[in-house]
């Protein structure tokens, strides 16, 4: 049985947010769901019918009562939980989360990139009962500033937690961090003020009422702006234009600058950089600026869809790179221009029939910067210098420049380490995805400097101190200590998709040479049957991108790397027996699917090498079928099975 809950104690929330949020949910979720909505509170007010009233979970103020839904006695073990703050807003389905039966799961702190935020939770009854136990244990401590977030993520059992922006992208998002109508989120987390009450303009309040707005009808309204952003799409496309294509990776270094307050204390090295003959390349109306101190930079990036972006380029006598999904009044303005596409929703169904010319879809993050980042990497950069990326306010300095139109921007408390930054949404944003995007160039082999003393450059210093593995670097990892020494190991990845894994195999091993075999073939068409797998859902516009991609990731190892694009099993066929120091599966994971490239692939490892893959016991993705393939290839053998870490799976074949 599924119970989803919310606590309201004391009166600093009027019965209004119980009932709204109940409505909420309700609307939300499919008809019969076995479940009840409990409200756990320590007022007598009469709440809606269908509400459940039970006291509190614990004699305790505030959110300090949160502690005691972990009690092992609150709900019948093995029941699911879901636990809603009352300040959030239910804008689309819930129905994944209310299928949802994995380890317990809550968001991950919006503003403190380590940290975990309670507005949202997800548990198994009797799970993580640790966090109570240990919090009465201590006699109710209620000093911590930190609050039940700080408690739970000091006591939650480790290894047994998920972070759900990392379970289910995109359905979760900070009011404070959006601008306008959530396209695609389900869940909308209101922290702090303004408080949806409080929020009396727009769309908040036809959301938050009993009867209010539901997905659909968020989605006319979503759908009138995006309508608006493919025509200007369509638009940029007819225009005779150069499009973006990637180059080599070269010893160039490019110079990035946004409008941060600590740019005006970096000219002096900016303009040392330029004379050395590295590249400058400004972001929106940072050009001009950069122009009026005596440096005038090689190109300027505008991914903004506004028309009032055409005054960044107009009278620009410099190379524009604009993005495709700008006013036509940007592209009216520059005077030399380069496209080139963000790699947004609906981008790869317009692009799928371009045959002509290069098709690239750049996707860095929601900022221009980030994106301008990745940009400069698929042009071959490798070492990239980032100015004026504060992410944070000085003062009362929002800009090295005056910069109207972020002046009407929402400002933040934001926490990055031990430091205390005054930003907006966006801003906060950016550091959290600038956090998720540098490990993978860094593993690419690309060098990153960021100038400054703002949030972002205080985040840079945290990766650059603990600088965390991709998944595909743990998968890499894996492999590579499996090898036994290997001086000249040839191996196989089966499953490209981007060639992350086999860039990192390939950059870690100088002496290793890769089969790389993936179909890369769209709208599913090699999967056997439905596995749940998102990949399947590609088009082959997508897919043949992914493949340049894949390419340009091991350019850099020469012939050590062999992309094989066919079918697995077809490409199988034509490996010798017994000639592969390894060979690793993450392609079709259903059970059909893996089996076949088992069978497939297992002749192929030498005496003593080693079968392995990836997604044992992803419990994310219910329909895979690989455990149960990968179990019954170990049993019929009698081979022992080895896990690793990020899901992997290895067996070592027999010496003889």
């Amino acid at each position: 049985m599924l119970h989803i809950c919310c606590i309201r104690a004391g009166e600093a929330f009027s019965p209004a947010y119980v009932n709204n949020l109940y409505d909420m949910v309700r609307r939300n979720l499919a008809d019969g769901f076995e479940g009840e909505f409990v409200c756990f509170t320590d007022q007598d007010d009469v709440l809606d019918q269908g509400i459940v009233v039970r006291p509190l979970p614990a004699d305790l103020p505030g959110w300090w009562s949160k502690l005691g839904l972990f009690r092992g006695d609150l709900f019948p073990v093995g029941d699911r939980v879901i636990f809603f703050d009352l300040d959030t807003l239910i804008t689309g389905r819930l129905d994944e989360l209310a299928a949802y039966d994995g380890p317990f799961a809550i968001l991950r702190d919006f503003y403190r990139p380590s940290g975990m935020q309670s507005s949202v939770m997800l548990w198994t009854a009797g799970e993580q009962r640790e966090i109570w136990e240990s919090y009465a244990e201590a006699g109710w401590p209620m000093r911590d500033p930190g609050g039940d977030q700080l408690w739970i993520e000091r006591h939650a059992c480790e290894g047994k937690i998920r972070f759900l922006q990392t379970l289910f992208p995109g359905m979760f998002v900070s009011y404070k961090q959006i601008n306008g109508i959530p396209e695609k989120a389900s869940v909308v987390v209101f922290h702090g003020k303004p408080r949806p009450h409080e929020v009396t303009t727009g769309w908040v309040p036809e959301v938050w009422k009993v009867g209010g707005l539901m997905r659909a009808e968020l989605d006319t309204i979503c759908n009138t702006a995006r309508e608006k952003l493919e025509a200007n799409v369509r638009s940029s496309m007819a225009r005779e234009l150069r499009w973006f294509d990637t180059s080599p990776e070269h010893d160039g270094h490019a110079c990035i600058v946004g409008g941060g307050p600590s740019l005006k204390d970096c000219l002096g090295e900016l303009s040392w950089r330029q004379k050395q003959g590295q590249k400058v390349i400004a972001l929106n109306g940072t050009a001009k600026f950069l122009i009026s101190v005596g440096i005038t930079p090689d190109m300027v990036v505008i991914a903004d869809a506004r028309p009032e972006n055409a005054e960044f380029v107009r009278g620009l006598k410099i190379t524009a790179l604009l993005a495709s999904q700008c006013h036509p009044d940007t592209f009216e303005a520059a005077e030399e221009t380069i496209l080139w596409h963000v790699n947004t929703e609906g981008m790869a169904e317009i692009l799928k029939d371009e045959r002509e010319l290069p098709v690239h879809l750049i996707g860095g993050g929601s900022t221009v910067g980030l994106n301008a980042i990745v940009l400069m990497f698929a042009a071959g950069y490798r070492k990239i210098h980032l100015y004026g990326f504060d992410s944070s306010y000085r003062d009362d300095d929002h800009h090295a420049y005056s910069q109207s139109l972020n002046d009407n921007d929402r400002v933040v408390d934001a926490l990055c380490g031990d430091r205390k930054f005054r930003a907006s949404g966006w801003m906060a944003q950016q550091v959290n995805e600038f956090r998720d995007l540098v490990p993978g160039l860094v593993a690419d082999g690309c060098i990153i400097t960021v100038a400054g003393d703002g949030m972002l450059q205080t985040m840079a210093k945290l990766l650059a101190e603990n600088m965390p593995m991709t998944p595909a670097q743990v998968r890499a990892n894996e492999v590579l200590k499996r090898l036994n020494g290997a001086a000249q190991p040839r191996g196989v990845e089966v499953g490209e998709f981007k060639g992350d894994m086999s860039s990192a195999l390939l950059r870690n091993h100088p002496s290793m040479h890769l089969d790389m075999v993936d179909s890369w073939e769209g709208d599913g068409k090699s999967y056997a049957v439905d596995s749940g797998d998102w990949h399947a859902e590609l088009t082959q516009s997508a897919q043949d991108d992914f493949e340049s991609h894949a390419r340009n990731r091991v350019a850099f190892a020469g012939e050590r790397a062999h992309v094989v694009r066919r079918r697995s099993t077809e490409a199988a066929a034509d490996v010798l027996e017994g000639s592969r120091d390894f060979v690793f599966i993450d392609a079709d994971h259903s059970y059909q699917g893996c089996r076949a490239d088992i069978e497939a692939w297992h002749s192929k490892v030498k005496p003593g090498g080693w079968l392995g893959g990836h997604d044992y016991e992803n419990d994310g993705f219910p329909k895979f079928g690989v455990t149960q393939a990968v179990n019954e290839f170990a049993a019929a053998h009698s081979f022992k099975l080895e896990l690793g870490e990020n899901f992997t799976w290895f067996i070592q074949l027999p010496n003889t």
